[in-house]
């Protein structure tokens, strides 16, 4: 019997523990969540005179059009991941560019997504911030010395 005591009086303090322990871990794993977003970052070029589009971006050839009509549209690379505030997401986008963007921001007071974004062209690079609402793409455009525009999308969900 006193086997049996001693075991219920345990379960009677562990109880509690055992029953908060999951709600604990799911606000730390929604803590995480609210501190880490879904960041995006492409590579596009833009060819004057041409009317084709690449299918894999047949999703926003309506903005891609608006931004620059009279284009034709080719994906050059495409990055994806979750960050958390400071983590960069690099994206090779080739000839010596690399567009980088990191997570400063998941929500400011506004509402909005906080990115900083970094094009680096031959080791040279230049850096901004963006303020965007979530699951809004941002465009950067380049033109380029053959004539062509490099487009550079990022977004946060």
């Amino acid at each position: 019997m006193r086997a049996v005591a001693r075991r219920h009086f345990l379960l009677t303090l562990l109880a509690p523990a055992l029953l908060l322990a999951p709600a604990a871990s799911a606000r730390a794993w929604q803590a995480d969540e609210d501190m880490s977003r879904q960041v995006t970052i492409f590579g596009i070029m833009a060819t004057p005179g041409k009317k084709d589009i690449d299918p894999k971006l047949a999703a926003i050839a309506p903005q891609l059009r608006r931004v620059l009509p009279n284009h034709g549209f080719k994906l050059i690379n495409t990055k994806t991941r979750r960050l958390s505030p400071g983590e960069p997401l690099p994206c090779d986008l080739g000839n010596d560019v690399v567009a980088t963007t990191s997570l400063l921001n998941p929500l400011d007071a506004n509402g909005k997504v906080q990115l900083k974004f970094g094009l680096s062209v031959a080791g040279v690079e230049n850096a901004t911030i963006i303020t965007t609402p979530p699951n809004q793409l941002f465009f950067a455009d380049r033109p380029l010395p053959n004539g062509n525009r490099l487009l550079i999308g990022l977004g946060a969900r």
